[in-house]
């Protein structure tokens, strides 16, 4: 029940529940009651009493009530004719104050449904009306003392409903802001997550075929003279590829607009690093790894984001350093996570990146600076190249982690 109450959402008020019909059922209520009480003078004081009118005025005054039952169909003509009779009891010294409720409602209605200008050149020619009811009520002695009420009534009511015309515009735009900024901020977000997914879709396709055409050239090679070493070679390209295959499937999966259940296969993090490094290790590259600190305790982020960057770079000494040496150190400290990929020169020549192609770098800094942290690389003495990346981790990981430190070394005491 209250998961429902919550999905609901709040009531709007009252008003903005009535419909159409409903306002003007309303109206003709309205209308016929103060039509009654004007008309036969009602009283309830002393008991329940009422006058029957005189011919003339009981017509004036259904004209000057009456009328506001259609005033959201037709705000103008209602105006007019209320105004008219109004102004005619004013100068015949018969305006009663209960009129003003009527005059005031459809001049209302104008100010709030019609044009600034069309509203007012209502109220100029409402006023003007009116005053000349006064004029022929001071000229027939009937002082303007008890008529300038309706003078009065109607400008009031005009500017209240102006005001409120003018409020509706302002909230009116106030939402379709909302609604652009909203739009704006699902856009931004679609370009973001496709930067994301080109970013992913880039580490594990270079990565890929960087291996495996590595590993397929050395079967072409070696085939003739040693095919046991070439048969291997050929089987690494197949756990490559079915690997790519998978990691491709859980990324392409975020893409689809069928109706079809995500795949559930996990991003890769810190934990997947010794099967990257078999893989490279598969394609003539010795990789020397080790991960320190409570990496167990990082960010999916964090730990997807240390991943990329040791695939960029081991992926970058198979393609530019063949024959080299790798070593990955990876340390979760209390402060962030400190990245340290090197390599030698290998037999290929220069062990960095050549000029033209240094893209996978650009992608490994763009990436610990989406993370708030950065990167360097270079080259180092002796030929070889080196890349060192700093990740900071959030106060709420830095919490969990010092925690789950804690907890080990809790765990420790209690065994010793």
């Amino acid at each position: 029940m209250a998961a429902r109450n919550i999905a609901a959402g709040p009531r709007p008020p009252l008003a903005d529940r009535l419909t159409p019909a409903q306002w003007q059922a309303l109206d003709a209520v309205a209308a016929v009651l103060v039509a009654l009480w004007v008309v036969f003078d009602l009283r309830l004081r002393h008991g329940f009493r009422f006058e029957l009118p005189q011919a003339w005025f009981g017509v004036l005054g259904a004209a000057a009530t009456l009328p506001v039952a259609v005033r959201r169909r037709w705000p103008i003509p209602v105006l007019a004719v209320v105004a008219t009779a109004v102004a005619t009891l004013t100068a015949l010294g018969r305006a009663e104050l209960d009129m003003d409720i009527t005059l005031g409602m459809a001049i209302y209605t104008v100010a709030v449904t019609c044009r600034r200008p069309v509203a007012v050149a209502a109220l100029v020619g409402t006023e003007t009306v009116l005053t000349g009811g006064l004029i022929a009520a001071s000229a027939g002695a009937h002082g303007p003392v008890d008529t300038v009420h309706s003078l009065l009534a109607a400008g009031a009511l005009w500017f209240v409903g102006d005001s409120v015309r003018e409020r509706r515009r302002y909230l009116a735009a106030c939402r379709e802001q909302e609604a652009e900024r909203q739009a704006d901020h699902g856009r931004l977000a679609v370009r973001e997550e496709r930067v994301r997914i080109a970013r992913e879709l880039h580490d594990v396709v270079a990565h890929t075929l960087s291996v495996v055409t590595f590993q397929a050239g050395v079967g072409r090679k070696i085939g003739a003279t040693r095919p046991a070493e070439a048969l291997l070679a050929l089987q690494a390209v197949e756990v490559t590829g079915r690997s790519a295959l998978e990691e491709l499937r859980r990324i392409l999966g975020l893409l689809r607009d069928d109706g079809e259940a995500p795949s559930l296969v996990p991003a890769p993090g810190v934990g997947d690093l010794e099967d990257l490094a078999g893989t490279v290790r598969a394609a003539g590259i010795p990789v020397s790894l080790a991960v320190t600190g409570e990496v167990a305790a990082l960010p999916p982020a964090a730990s997807l984001t240390a991943y990329r960057i040791v695939q960029e770079a081991l992926t970058n000494v198979v393609k530019h350093a063949p024959g080299a040496r790798a070593t990955v150190r990876v340390q979760a400290g209390r402060d962030g996570v400190l990245i340290t990929v090197d390599n030698d020169r290998g037999t290929g020549g220069p062990a960095g990146p050549p000029g033209g192609a240094r893209h996978g770098l650009v992608g490994m800094n763009e990436r610990a600076a989406a993370f708030g942290g950065s990167l360097d690389a270079g080259p180092v003495a002796g030929g070889g190249f080196q890349v060192t990346a700093f990740l900071p981790l959030p106060d709420q990981a830095r919490a969990d982690q010092a925690k789950t430190g804690q907890a080990g070394q809790a765990q420790v005491g209690r065994v010793a």
